[in-house]
């Protein structure tokens, strides 16, 4: 499990049955990555033993699982791979290259505002290709450091669009096994270069877990129809198996067992569309931006807090910095994410034939 977060697509366009629990989900994974980074910054700060929301770093593999769920559920085959290309980087690029860029702006005029961020060509172009590298500090990264989950993302729709081209609806049973291979690769070089290490990861087992919920869910009708019982037992069964499971279980198992259990509760619930419930679908339609730009807002926040703060003025302080985020986060997404993706989702006029004259074949 890890503490830096994601963006998961949308669901769906058209089709299928709008999943609204899901919007909420979104929103709830990145709230608890940034209370992970709240808790890191605290821990940093006041020279904690333990990040006080340590658990929140889940939301990363929660969206992880999410990605597997969506995308496999909303992907029509027939639309071609360019069409899945296209809402792919409509959805995940504008933002992140305006904050990559933003990041390189601050590594040139304030260097010392970065922690291990260092510029060179060979890093900008990786991170603009979301290729990440291995930093100083030994993570593997682009220049936007919260992006290498967005670096897992666009291989995963690189994977699942080839074998939506070879496959069709078959999809999402070539991609797990893609994934699942590369995966064990990773058993036979543990030690590999960066890139070898990041793109074995068993972290990619969590988009397969998504796709094979997805699969489970569109062939079950009691599944569909939804309990709120089995959606609570699930959702209250998440974080006593994750501990149980840490127990025992190495690694990437704890955390995906938990994000597997949060996403069957919520596939589950049968949402009432309430005022809250539309607020919070809202919110998840920010969640990309409030992933992405929380880190900076937050950081922003801990610089300011003497370690001579009272517990009362840390806790109002931190309580103003994530409703500031959140109000960014939304402002973003309204006057960046929506216009971008219209921009480029926008359809293209058909260029006209020149009219061609018939001959009737006499004169």
């Amino acid at each position: 499990m890890t503490g830096q977060g994601l963006q998961v697509p949308t669901p769906p366009r058209s089709g299928k049955k709008h999943l609204p629990s899901l919007q909420v989900l979104r929103f709830a994974a990145a709230f608890f990555v940034v209370l992970f980074h709240v808790g890191s910054g605290l821990q940093i700060q006041y020279q904690l033993t333990t990040n006080p929301f340590g658990l929140g770093a889940a939301g990363v593999d929660i969206f992880f699982v999410l990605s597997g769920f969506i995308i496999s559920y909303t992907t029509n085959p027939a639309r071609g791979f360019l069409d899945f290309a296209r809402r792919r980087v409509a959805r995940v690029v504008p933002l992140y290259w305006l904050l990559t860029l933003a990041v390189i702006i601050i590594a040139l005029a304030k260097p010392d505002l970065l922690n291990s961020t260092v510029l060179t060509q060979q890093a900008i172009i990786r991170s603009f290709l979301f290729v990440p590298y291995e930093k100083s500090n030994g993570a593997i990264q682009p220049l936007l450091f919260l992006g290498w989950t967005l670096c897992y993302e666009m291989f995963f729709y690189l994977i699942y669009g080839l074998c939506a081209l070879v496959s069709g609806r078959g999809a999402s049973w070539l991609a797990s096994g893609v994934l699942l291979f590369l995966v064990g690769l990773n058993s036979l070089w543990p030690d590999g270069p960066a890139e070898w290490r990041f793109y074995t990861s068993p972290i990619l087992v969590e988009f397969v877990l998504g796709m094979g919920l997805q699969e489970i869910f569109s062939g079950s009708d009691y599944f569909r129809n939804g309990s709120q019982l089995l959606a609570l037992m699930s959702i209250i069964c998440a974080p006593v198996a994750y501990f149980t499971a840490s127990l025992v279980l190495p690694g990437i198992v704890p955390p995906a067992i938990f994000s597997a259990l949060v996403v069957i509760g919520c596939l589950f619930w049968k949402v009432q569309k309430t005022r809250l419930i539309l607020a919070l679908v809202l919110l998840g339609d920010a969640s990309y931006s409030l992933y992405l730009v929380h880190p900076y807002t937050i950081q922003l926040v801990m610089k300011l807090l003497s370690k001579d703060a009272s517990l009362g003025l840390v806790f109002l302080l931190l309580c103003a910095a994530i409703i500031w985020t959140v109000a960014i986060s939304l402002a973003l997404y309204q006057l960046v994410e929506r216009p971008a993706q219209r921009f480029l989702l926008k359809p293209r006029p058909k260029a006209l034939l020149p009219a061609v004259e018939v001959s009737s074949g006499s004169d």
